[in-house]
């Protein structure tokens, strides 16, 4: 898979909440640029299905974007279904906690299965407009001292070549097939800053990420993902980590609690988790430029 990065234009300790606190995270597709129609509805279900994983442990809360009037906060993103374009989202607006993800399919070379990351953007408007729009609250997101981060949202592409299983429930899944769940959890990670954001690489040294909230993990050549192999827990159980740069087909991989840790590294503030022993549980519960794409493997 891979992640994509935009680079922001110029505008002048893991974190659990108590027992009582709730996640805020909205997170909302957008098929409008799905021109191939990859998505139907079983698919949906598992792509809203992987955003869970992150709306139901992020307590953030990201406020408002709205364009109107002087104010315009254009976002930029790769046409998801045609991954050598650029789209400019003119008087974008996004309520307050919610991220928007445009997503896609395209054909991205058989090593690839996914790409994602958060959007651009450009911005004019009058007083603290555009200041507001870029960082939704959050404290000190740019930067090379970066502790926080804060998106308006950005973009998905799926390859739209990949033998891929859309189902629910890992059972149906063979070695012939690519999880689709697993893929959509790992880009929409890219999105919401993992291995892109200003505060994941004021932490990385070298070929290391160093955390109060991870410790130091080695990262994969590209340093946007944990290194191939790395493994971590989930329930105590031990399994690779969905943000090392590979996936094996057949096989289903759930967010570590590594994963978590860095996300909230990078300034995402967590709530305590229900606990999680299926899916079926799960479900209850001014301009810019391309800065890199590492690319995300198939194994």
């Amino acid at each position: 898979m891979s992640a994509m990065k935009f680079l922001t234009g110029s505008l002048t300790a893991l974190l659990l909440a108590s027992p009582s606190a709730f996640a805020n995270i909205d997170i909302q597709f957008d098929f409008t640029y799905d021109s191939s129609g990859f998505f139907n509805s079983a698919n949906i279900l598992t792509l809203n299905a992987a955003a869970n994983v992150f709306e139901t442990r992020f307590a953030d809360n990201l406020s408002a974007i709205n364009s109107t009037g002087f104010n315009n906060f254009q976002g930029l993103i790769f046409d998801p279904s045609d991954m050598t374009q650029t789209l400019t989202l003119s008087n974008l607006s996004v309520a307050d906690n919610v991220i928007k993800i445009y997503v896609g399919s395209d054909s991205l070379g058989d090593l690839t299965l996914g790409a994602g990351g958060s959007g651009g953007y450009s911005c004019s408007g009058i007083g603290t407009f555009c200041a507001n729009a870029v960082d939704r609250g959050q404290p000190n997101t740019t930067g090379s001292t970066a502790t926080d981060f804060a998106t308006w949202g950005g973009m998905i592409s799926f390859n739209s070549t990949t033998s891929w299983y859309f189902g629910l429930d890992e059972s149906g899944l063979n070695n012939s097939q690519f999880d689709f769940y697993t893929v959509a959890v790992h880009e929409i990670a890219h999105v919401l800053g993992f291995g892109l954001a200003p505060s994941f690489e004021a932490q990385v040294n070298g070929s290391s990420f160093t955390s109060s909230e991870t410790g130091t993990v080695g990262l994969s050549s590209d340093l946007a993902h944990w290194a191939a192999g790395t493994t971590s827990t989930v329930a105590g159980t031990l399994q690779e980590t969905v943000m090392d740069p590979d996936i094996t087909p057949g096989t289903r991989k759930y967010f570590t609690d590594l994963d978590y840790a860095g996300m909230a590294a990078i300034g995402w503030s967590l709530v305590t988790p229900v606990p999680e022993t299926s899916m079926s549980l799960n479900l209850l519960a001014g301009g810019l430029l391309l800065a890199f794409a590492g690319r995300r493997k198939a194994a």
